[in-house]
């Protein structure tokens, strides 16, 4: 007889266990609502994101539409982050200045930017990676006010991405780097969206290279270059190539000034056509 109780206490311990888990996680959202809209778009992103890999070797149609989600998530969530960090939108000189100098306002110049873009793997990969690390972050703390034991497998899931924070951003910031040359071929074989888009990138990379909170696409390019630099001056590296590689630097970074130099002349004269 006590052994029967026992199980009929046990049955009705788990659903009421199980239902205050989904109680805590209700009213952790709705505590707060940025946050959670936040989490939502940044999950539907990360869905969309894997979705686009996949899709991408068998249907074209359902990959730029889940490349088109993706970018559409990842730009809602920079503007909810905006939101979040600066109030209300006040248009002041400071306001603006803050809002150029804020991470999440590079981002959702980087989803408008890439929202009508031909679906690279190299420009998907830096929304998803950045919305599974925020995401993480969110569900840890979310689950560590569930106390039931069913979620230990995920928390161990979420606590190796966590500690593996830094090798994603690293990734993040060289896939920022590597996808301007990727852009300007896409440009000069026709398969850039628009002419602007390299401009804004550029334009996104410098904003990048100067943020306050996230310095490592700055140690990117630092690694890069002395990655460059040890490769080149090995005493067993041939001095035609070590040539050929510092005057190939030089312009590189010279025909980058140059495209964006005359994308800026394009761009003014095609505002003042439309103008007159």
């Amino acid at each position: 007889m006590s052994s029967e109780q026992t199980t009929t206490q046990t049955e009705t311990e788990q659903p009421t266990s199980g239902s205050n888990d989904f109680s805590v996680i209700k009213n952790y959202m709705m505590r707060d609502g940025k946050a959670s809209v936040m989490f939502l778009a940044r999950m539907f992103a990360v869905i969309n994101g894997f979705t686009f890999a996949i899709a991408s070797f068998f249907n074209p149609a359902l990959a730029y539409a889940c490349f088109q989600r993706l970018m559409f998530a990842f730009g809602l969530a920079s503007v909810v982050r905006l939101s979040q960090r600066l109030g209300p939108i006040q248009f002041t000189k400071q306001y603006m200045i803050n809002v150029v100098l804020e991470d999440s306002a590079h981002y959702m110049l980087f989803a408008c930017n890439f929202y009508t873009h031909k679906p690279t793997t190299v420009i998907g990969v830096i929304p998803t990676l950045y919305c599974l690390l925020q995401s993480t972050a969110f569900l840890l703390a979310m689950l560590q006010e569930c106390h039931s034991p069913s979620w230990t497998v995920l928390k161990k899931q979420l606590n190796k991405v966590k500690e593996n924070q830094q090798q994603l951003l690293r990734v993040v910031a060289s896939a920022e780097i590597f996808v301007m040359p990727v852009v300007l071929i896409q440009l000069f074989t026709g398969q850039c969206g628009s002419i602007l888009t390299p401009l804004v990138y550029y334009q996104f990379l410098m904003l990048r290279y100067m943020s306050r909170r996230n310095p490592y696409v700055r140690n990117a390019f630092t690694e890069l270059k002395m990655a460059i630099n040890q490769l080149i001056y090995k005493p067993s590296c041939p001095t035609i190539i070590r040539t050929i590689v510092t005057k190939g630097m030089c312009t590189v970074y010279c025909v980058l000034c140059t495209v964006y130099c005359v994308l800026c002349t394009v761009y003014c004269v095609l505002c003042t056509v439309y103008c007159v």
